[in-house]
């Protein structure tokens, strides 16, 4: 292969990348607000979780075990 090809080869890969890397930059600028508060309600419900759990209300945390079973068996 001659220097021109392998220079197109490498021009083209660092172009493709520095595109895609632009394109999710924009991407993640666009949606940080939707990506915070799908972080902060997870972190919301693993809270009220482990509150429920340290203050031993089985029932509740009993029926949410039930609930995430059956979840996990339908994405089976």
């Amino acid at each position: 292969m001659s220097d021109f090809d392998n220079g197109k080869k490498w021009i083209t890969a660092n172009l493709t990348g520095l595109l895609a890397f632009i394109a999710g930059l924009i991407l993640l600028g666009v949606t940080y607000r939707i990506i915070l508060n799908i972080v902060s309600f997870s972190l919301g419900v693993i809270l009220i979780y482990v509150g429920l759990s340290k203050l031993k209300v089985h029932i509740i945390i009993d029926f949410i075990d039930k609930m995430l079973g059956k979840l996990k068996d339908s994405l089976k």
